[in-house]
Parts: structure tokens; C-alpha cells; sequence
């Protein structure tokens, strides 16, 4: 398996093949990150803490990790069924805050699989939010993350 971390120059080769990982395995229809992704172009991957990670298998991709503002405003971790098991998302979560410095991410509470991953990367859940259809999301942080990055956005 190898991650790679997409650049600008980099956005239009990967683009489709994004999208199109995107729109099959992103089950969330409440949450979905595919109009994001689709809106995103070049430019706004120079912007601070964005990033897209993509893990790789023979050359097809297995995972997406996507974040934009170190994830407080978007922050997408799909992984394809077949290797939801492995150890993918802890890697990609260490890979990004290895980049960034700092990850948020909103994971639904009974989203135990990706918890327990967050979890081992080393990100804290440290606030909870009751978003749309009274669903209720944990915030996790990892790196050098701050309670105030988040609650003053909610605020």
C-alpha cells in the first residue's frame, strides 16, 4: 500500500478517479462530500490545511482522505469495503497530521469501526454535535489541536 498526497499539479489526473471512488463507497447521504470535491479545483489545494490523501493498491485507490480549514469545514474518510478491516484509516489519519500539524474530523457516534481507528492514530474526542435528523456527531482532534478551533465556529 502506498499513501500519496495529491498537489495542485496533480488535481486534474486524479480528479475523475476521485469522484468516482467518491460516489460509490460514500454512504453518508446526509453529509456527503462528493458536491465538495466536485466544486474543489487546483487552486484551493495551496490553501492552508487542505489536503487529499489517497492510499493506493497496485496502482487502484483503496482510500480517500480529504479535509479543507484542517478539517473543521469539510473533512471526508472513505475506504473501500474490501479494506475497511486493515489499518488504512489510522495510516491515513497519522499521514495527515503528519502533513498538517493539526486533523479534525466529525465521525458519527456509532460509527465504532472509524472511532476506534481515530482513536489509535492518536486523535482525542473532545465535543459532540447534534447535526441534521438529530444525528449525533463526535469531534475528534489530532496533532497540535485546539477545544477553540471548533467551538467558535459552532458558535
Amino acid at each position: 500500500m502506498k499513501i500519496i498526497s495529491i498537489k495542485s499539479r496533480q488535481w486534474e489526473q486524479y480528479r475523475r478517479p476521485i469522484l468516482n471512488f467518491v460516489k460509490r463507497y460514500d454512504k453518508d447521504k446526509v453529509d456527503s462530500c462528493y458536491s465538495w470535491l466536485f466544486k474543489l479545483k487546483k487552486h484551493h489545494l495551496h490553501q492552508p490545511g487542505t489536503c487529499i490523501k489517497l492510499a493506493l493498491w497496485e496502482g487502484k485507490i483503496i482510500a480517500v482522505a480529504a479535509v479543507s480549514d484542517y478539517g473543521t469545514t469539510h473533512s471526508a474518510f472513505l475506504v473501500s469495503p474490501k479494506y475497511v478491516q486493515t489499518q488504512i484509516q489510522m495510516n491515513l489519519f497519522t499521514s495527515l497530521i503528519d502533513e498538517l500539524g493539526v486533523c479534525y474530523t466529525k465521525i458519527r457516534y456509532d460509527d465504532k469501526q472509524r472511532i476506534k481507528y481515530a482513536l489509535q492514530a492518536g486523535l482525542v474526542c473532545f465535543a459532540y454535535l447534534k447535526g441534521e435528523n438529530d444525528l449525533i456527531y463526535l469531534w475528534f482532534g489530532g496533532g497540535h489541536w485546539h477545544i477553540d478551533d471548533i467551538t467558535e465556529k459552532e458558535a
